[in-house]
C-alpha cells in the first residue's frame, strides 16, 4: 500500500487527474454494465428459446410432408399390378418377354421421375438382382449415376427390404463423377408385391433415390442465427447438414457415447463443439422426431452469440466510458509540460520505425537536449534507408545468381537419368523402341540446352513432358497411367521452363515401389481467379513421408544449399524466386497418394 502511495506522489499533477478521473467513470459504468447485461441476458435467452422451438416445430413439419410425399408415391406404385406383372418374366429369365418387361418398367419409372423433381432417379430391383431404372441425371436407363450394380448389391437399405415390411431408409452418399459432377442422395427403399401371387413373396424392391439438397432446403432456415439445424437417424448418421462435408459423419463417432436414441442431444452437443470448436457449456439442443422415430431433426444452439444483443449494449455502455476516458485524457494533456510532449514526439517516430516506416523523421526546433536526440535519431534513419538499400541491391544479385545456379543443375541430372533408362531398355529389351527413345531424347535436349530462364508456353511445356513421360513409360514397360489435363484456353500462356518436370519425376523415382500395373500420375493445369495459374501432380503411389511433406510446405529456400537441391527443393526454390510471395507450392500426402499443387501468376503470350 506504501509502495502505491509512493508511486502515486511520484506522477505528475496531469497524471494524478486522470487517475481520479478515470475512477469516478470506470466504477459506475462497469456496475450499471453488469446489472444491464444480466437484465437483457435472462430476456433474450427466453425468446430466442421459444423462437428455436417454434421453427423447430415448423422444419419437423416440414419434413414430414416431404417424406409423406415419398410414401404416397410408395404406395401409389405399390398397389399398381404393372411393375408385379411385369417383373415376373424378369425374375424368371424369360427371353422371351424380359426385354419389353424392362422397357415398360423404365418408361413408367421416368414417367414418374419427370414429376418429381426432387428424384435423382428410381429403380426397381428383382429377385436376381436385376435391375430396371431411369437416372435423371445421366437421362438415361442405361447409363446410370445414381444405381451401381455393386452398390444396390451390397446396399443394406435393398437387403432390408427383402426382410421386412414398411419403409427402409439409407444413409446420405457424396458421389463425384467425371461427367455429372458432386452430388449428395439417399436411398429409400420398399418391397414390391404381386397381390395375385401374394404367397409367393415379394415380387421385387422399390428403390427411391432422393436428392439430399431437395430435403435441405425443406427445413433449412436463415431465422435462427447463430445455430445449427440437421437430421439424423437413430443410429446417429447425418442424413442432411448445411455443409454437404459433413454428411459422411456420425455424430457418436469418436465421442465415447453408446449410440442409442437416448443419447443423440448429449452426442449432438459433443458433434457441434467438435467441428466448430466451440465450448459445448453455451450449446443448448432441441430435437424432434420424424417419420416414426427413423430420424431426428437436430437443433444446437449456441447461446452465447444468442446473447449478442444484450452484448451490444454492454460494448455502448463501455463506448460512452471509452469516450470518456479518451476525454479525460484530453482534459490532462493540457497540463502535460513541454518536456512531456518532446518525450513522446521522439517515442512516437521510433514506434513508427519500428513499424518499419522508414520515412519518419523528427522536427527539430532549438538546440536543447532534445533537438540533439532528434538530430542524431534522423541520422540514424538516413544511415538506416542507405544500408537497406545497398542490401536490397546485393540480394537481387544474389537471387539472380542462385537462379541460374539451380537451373544448371536440372539438365545434367535429368540427361544423366534418360541415358541410363535407354541403357537398361537396351539391356533387357532388346527393342526397336530405342529408336524412339533417342529421337524423345533428341528432343528433350534440344529443348533444354536453349536459355534455361526463358519463359516459354504451356502448349510447348507440355509437348516437352510428353517425350519425358514416353521414355518413362517405356522404362517401366507401360505399367502407369499418366494423363495431362489443360484448359485449352491457357495453352498460350507463358511460365518458366522446367517447372513441371521435376514433380513428375518426382514420382517415379519415390512414389511407386515398382511396376503394379495400377499406378496412375494426373497432371492438371487451370486458370484460377485473380490471374493465377494452378498446376497439379496428383499420384496414387505409396505417400510422401508427412515430416518431409511439411518441410516443404515450410521450406525456407534462402537456408538450403543450392546444389543439394535438384528434385522438389529445386522447383520450390525457384518458384519463390521467380514470383516472390505470389508463387505458393503445398504438398498434401497420405497413404493413398500424393498430391503436389502450383500456383504461379499469370503471364500471356
Amino acid at each position: 500500500m506504501n509502495s502505491f502511495y509512493t508511486k502515486f506522489k511520484n506522477l505528475t499533477i496531469s497524471r494524478k487527474i486522470l487517475v481520479w478521473l478515470l475512477l469516478l467513470i470506470i466504477l459506475p459504468i462497469l456496475f450499471i454494465e453488469l446489472i444491464s447485461y444480466q437484465l437483457n441476458a435472462v430476456t433474450i435467452k427466453k425468446q430466442t428459446g421459444d423462437l428455436i422451438r417454434a421453427n423447430l416445430e415448423l422444419s419437423a413439419s416440414n419434413v414430414e410432408n416431404f417424406f409423406s410425399e415419398y410414401d404416397s408415391l410408395i404406395q401409389t406404385i405399390y398397389t399398381d399390378t404393372t411393375y408385379a406383372e411385369n417383373l415376373d418374366p424378369i425374375n424368371l429369365w424369360d427371353s422371351s418377354r424380359y426385354d419389353t418387361a424392362v422397357h415398360t418398367i423404365s418408361e413408367n419409372l421416368q414417367k414418374i421421375t419427370y414429376v418429381n423433381r426432387d428424384l435423382l432417379g428410381i429403380a426397381v430391383v428383382g429377385k436376381n438382382g436385376d435391375i430396371c431404372f431411369y437416372d435423371r441425371v445421366s437421362d438415361s436407363s442405361f447409363r446410370s449415376f445414381c444405381f451401381n450394380h455393386q452398390k444396390i448389391d451390397e446396399d443394406s437399405p435393398v437387403d432390408r427390404a427383402w426382410r421386412q415390411q414398411g419403409t427402409v431408409y439409407s444413409k446420405t452418399y457424396h458421389k463425384t463423377h467425371s461427367e455429372y459432377g458432386s452430388m449428395d442422395y439417399f436411398y429409400i427403399a420398399h418391397q414390391l408385391t404381386d397381390f395375385n401371387n401374394y404367397q409367393k413373396g415379394p415380387a421385387g424392391v422399390l428403390l427411391l433415390c432422393v436428392d439430399e439438397n431437395s430435403l435441405r432446403q425443406v427445413y433449412h432456415s436463415e431465422d435462427i442465427p447463430y445455430g445449427t439445424t440437421f437430421i439424423v437417424n437413430k443410429k446417429g448418421d447425418v442424413i442432411s447438414f448445411p455443409d454437404d462435408k459433413r454428411l459422411d459423419d456420425n455424430i457418436f463417432q469418436k465421442t465415447g457415447i453408446k449410440p442409442d436414441e437416448k443419447s443423440i442431444k448429449e452426442a449432438a452437443v459433443c458433434y457441434i463443439g467438435k467441428i466448430q470448436t466451440l465450448n459445448s457449456g453455451s450449446l443448448e439442443v432441441n430435437l424432434k422426431s420424424i417419420a416414426d422415430r427413423q430420424f431426428y431433426i437436430v437443433n444446437v444452439q449456441n447461446m452465447k452469440y444468442a446473447l449478442k444483443n444484450a452484448n451490444f449494449i454492454a460494448i455502448i455502455i463501455v463506448l460512452i466510458g471509452v469516450l470518456t476516458v479518451i476525454l479525460c485524457i484530453l482534459i490532462s494533456m493540457c497540463f502535460s509540460e513541454d518536456t512531456d510532449r518532446s518525450v513522446k514526439q521522439i517515442l512516437h517516430a521510433m514506434d513508427a520505425a519500428n513499424r518499419g516506416d522508414r520515412k519518419v523523421r523528427i522536427e527539430t526546433a532549438g538546440k536543447d537536449e532534445f533537438s540533439s536526440i532528434a538530430g542524431h535519431f534522423n541520422v540514424m534513419m538516413d544511415e538506416i534507408v542507405n544500408s537497406e538499400a545497398q542490401e536490397k541491391e546485393a540480394l537481387i544479385r544474389e537471387k539472380h545468381a542462385e537462379i541460374k545456379s539451380l537451373e544448371a543443375q536440372i539438365n545434367p541430372h535429368f540427361l544423366y537419368n534418360t541415358l541410363e533408362c535407354i541403357n537398361w531398355t537396351a539391356i533387357e529389351q532388346d527393342d526397336y523402341t530405342i529408336s524412339r527413345m533417342l529421337t524423345s531424347l533428341a528432343d528433350i535436349m534440344r529443348y533444354s540446352i536453349h536459355e534455361s530462364n526463358e519463359m516459354v508456353r504451356i502448349e510447348d511445356e507440355l509437348k516437352y513432358l510428353r517425350e519425358y513421360i514416353y521414355l518413362q513409360q517405356q522404362r517401366f514397360e507401360y505399367s502407369f497411367i499418366c494423363t495431362v489435363e489443360a484448359d485449352e484456353e491457357i495453352l498460350s500462356c507463358r511460365i518458366h521452363k522446367l517447372l513441371i518436370q521435376p514433380l513428375v519425376e518426382n514420382v517415379f523415382v519415390h512414389a511407386f515401389p515398382g511396376p503394379t500395373g495400377e499406378d496412375e500420375v494426373n497432371i492438371v493445369i487451370s486458370r484460377m481467379k485473380g490471374n493465377y495459374l494452378k498446376i497439379i501432380v496428383r499420384d496414387n503411389g505409396k505417400g510422401m513421408d508427412p515430416s518431409l511433406a511439411e518441410f516443404f510446405n515450410h521450406l525456407d529456400y534462402r537456408r538450403e544449399k543450392i546444389e543439394s537441391s535438384i528434385g522438389v527443393r529445386n522447383v520450390i526454390t525457384r518458384v519463390k524466386l521467380y514470383y516472390g510471395d505470389k508463387g505458393f507450392f503445398h504438398v498434401k500426402t497420405d497413404g493413398s497418394g500424393t498430391c503436389i499443387e502450383l500456383r504461379i501468376p499469370e503471364d500471356s503470350a
